[in-house]
């Protein structure tokens, strides 16, 4: 397992690309709701019941308590953030490192959620996402990510899921403002639900510490009409990992399990 000299702050910009062959995944906005009736009655207070047996009961229903219980609200309480990694799930670059969690949220970050991005999951035919940041225990300048996104129906999913990985193709004008830059192959992982797949970038160097680069691992996973795209980006001189022991192998691997 490797293990790394230095750290730097991480610095990374997004350059936006034009995505060769979009996919029209996004269906048209709902129609909103119609308003209430203006002129529907609201009971009087005459139509009561005067005969107090013939009053309804104020004990609360099975129904009524379930009704009555509060929405999910915006800021990481929603249903889809049940499907993001725990920070003790998420493996470290080596067998000291752990993470916890930073934020949780209902929606996309501002930069896109892997490296690679073009565009905005939604584009691509998501109907929700959550998303979780995670740092280091150790406070040094690692981080990860998270993003899960729930999709109307697999065949959605899985033409989405083309996208991504189309998009490592295209990851190089994302770079083009570091000095030196490659993209790793696509690479496979053998996952106990669905398909997962990772890809190794490396980029440099970090401003303030020239010998350091960042090796920034994009993760990608499908099980039916979900998809989790995670990141574990090292700043640091060095990536040595046995092939099938990488970090990343393991985050792909437990996404999977997460969403299946």
């Amino acid at each position: 397992m490797a293990t790394r000299t230095r750290l730097a702050t991480s610095a990374r910009l997004l350059t936006p690309l034009v995505l060769m062959g979009t996919l029209a995944g996004c269906g048209p906005d709902p129609a909103a709701p119609a308003g209430n009736d203006a002129q529907s009655p609201v009971a009087a207070e005459s139509d009561a019941p005067s005969d107090p047996s013939q009053e309804p009961s104020q004990e609360p229903t099975e129904e009524t308590s379930k009704s009555a219980e509060p929405m999910d609200e915006p800021g990481g309480t929603g249903p889809l953030t049940a499907a993001l990694l725990p920070a003790d799930q998420l493996p470290g670059f080596n067998q000291e490192f752990t993470w916890e969690e930073a934020a949780t949220e209902n929606s996309e970050p501002k930069q896109l959620a892997g490296t690679c991005h073009q565009f905005e999951m939604t584009s691509i035919g998501a109907e929700e996402v959550a998303y979780r940041t995670y740092q280091p225990h150790a406070g040094d300048n690692s981080t990860a990510s998270e993003l899960v996104a729930q999709f109307p129906d697999e065949m959605t999913a899985r033409r989405a899921f083309q996208v991504l990985k189309s998009w490592r193709e295209t990851c190089g004008g994302n770079l083009k403002k570091f000095d030196r830059s490659e993209v790793g192959s696509l690479e496979a992982v053998d996952t106990e639900a669905g398909e997962g797949h990772w890809y190794l970038l490396t980029y440099g160097p970090v401003e303030g510490d020239p010998d350091s680069a960042h090796f920034d691992a994009q993760g990608l996973v499908k099980v039916g009409d979900r998809i989790a795209v995670v990141q574990l980006d090292l700043v640091g001189q060095d990536y040595n990992y046995d092939v099938g022991q990488e970090p990343m192998v393991g985050a792909v691997r437990a996404a999977s399990e997460r969403l299946g």
